[in-house]
């Protein structure tokens, strides 16, 4: 059974998607996020865990078969590795792991498992997961700004590092043959290079509430 209604956000890294997507489901009564990269970056975290990044296809989707999900936290074959998912190592891997296909179709299936009303970001959910989602959102921003925010959240990498990156991220994710990340022709593009995120939120809101209305 799908869930009951979703908002499906996308966008390339340091476009604001967690951001936006966890104010959204504060602001909305019943509403639940849903960090798809993060499940990502579970299974990636995992995979380096000791520090060996030379993994098979099987032993990624192996790791992908393992991963639960709840309350913010991320397990993975009974190993918690929630504090790892942000680490630079994770961030600098994250996306060859999730361009294997197995690994892909395994997490996409747990994402659809999913019940009641998702406020849900990431790369592809409302081009592959979600295609039917009643709202589909893909936030953008330039480089040097998505750049930057990152670097507000970890100081101790500086934003050229970080541009490089992204770039790299971009280009990966863009181009893998698997779930590439692209904007739906159906979904309302926001740039949020010059907004704020208070600005971004009280968007989708918005958009929410209005595709809300249609349904009920």
């Amino acid at each position: 059974m799908p869930p009951e209604f979703v908002v499906a956000i996308d966008g390339p890294a340091g476009a604001g998607k967690s951001t936006v997507a966890r104010a959204v489901a504060r602001a909305l009564d019943g509403f639940v996020y849903l960090d798809t990269g993060a499940m990502y970056r579970a299974v990636t975290a995992y995979l380096l865990r000791d520090g060996n990044a030379e993994t098979s296809v099987e032993q990624m989707a192996q790791a992908a078969d393992g991963l639960e999900q709840g309350d913010g936290r991320y397990v993975v074959h009974g190993e918690d590795v929630t504090k790892m998912i942000r680490t630079p190592e994770v961030t600098g891997d994250v996306s060859r792991v999730s361009a294997v296909p197995a690994v892909r179709r395994i997490i996409q299936a747990k994402q659809r498992e999913l019940t009641g009303r998702l406020i849900a970001e990431g790369r592809d959910i409302g081009s592959v997961v979600f295609p039917a989602a009643p709202l589909k959102i893909y936030l953008d921003a330039a480089l040097d700004q998505r750049a930057q925010r990152r670097h507000r959240e970890y100081p101790d990498t500086d934003a050229q590092s970080f541009a490089e990156t992204i770039e790299r991220r971009d280009s990966l994710d863009s181009t893998r043959d698997d779930s590439p990340l692209m904007c739906p022709e159906d979904a309302v593009r926001i740039d949020t290079t010059k907004l704020t995120i208070e600005e971004v939120v009280e968007q989708v809101v918005a958009l929410t509430r209005e595709r809300l209305a249609r349904t009920t």
